[in-house]
């Protein structure tokens, strides 16, 4: 993301000088390999600008392109369309006015796709009537929890860590057609006696 564009756009609704050195301040509190470009990873700040940047996509789709059907969670965006060639001429036109913002589509992640084949987004494999997580999702968590498992029984990792762990990775899978998945997980919880008594699994 350009410094100098975000900017721009923030100070279209701040004029106070002060709060624009603070921002100022906090975009180059941290090391980049493109100078005045990027977002500081972890900052709370870096969602919130990232809004700001990409509310002018949200203006251009809907009042310009007219797109009905839009969906946007921080650089992730979905389009629905009935027609093929309008999701195509949907695809250039936003890449040229994503120019205008010096930002580009990610080359391998933008496709235009039947709903049928189902629909990549947040993490989730989305289907007419299910929801399914992402394979490398369940992948890369099973490691993890497997590693910690290990830890635990050489008293290497409390319950404390591996329960809240468990959590919020459920918290998050409960959105997707994961009963057996998530009953699983209850079951090795369960089998190894790992227990908490402030959490209720």
């Amino acid at each position: 993301m350009d410094h100098k564009i975000l900017l721009e756009i923030i100070k279209r609704k701040i004029k106070d000088e002060n709060v624009v050195w603070l921002i100022k301040k906090i975009l180059n509190n941290f090391e980049t390999s493109k100078i005045n470009k990027g977002m500081p990873l972890g900052n709370l700040t870096s969602q919130f600008f990232a809004n700001i940047c990409l509310n002018e996509l949200d203006r251009f789709v809907k009042n310009k392109l007219k797109a009905r059907y839009y969906i946007r969670y921080v650089d992730d965006f979905i389009i629905l369309n009935n027609n093929k060639e309008n999701l195509k001429e949907y695809k250039n036109k936003i890449t040229k006015y994503l120019n205008y913002l010096k930002l580009e589509l990610h080359p391998d992640k933008t496709k235009i796709l039947p709903l049928s084949n189902g629909t990549t987004f947040l993490g989730y494999k989305i289907f007419y009537q299910y929801k399914l997580l992402k394979k490398k999702n369940i992948k890369k968590f099973n490691q993890n929890f497997k590693a910690k498992l290990k830890l635990y029984k050489k008293m290497q990792c409390s319950s404390n860590n591996i329960l809240s762990s468990l959590e919020g990775w459920l918290g998050y899978a409960k959105w997707a057609n994961t009963y057996k998945i998530q009953r699983k997980r209850n079951r090795v919880i369960t089998l190894h006696q790992i227990t908490n008594p402030n959490k209720n699994f």
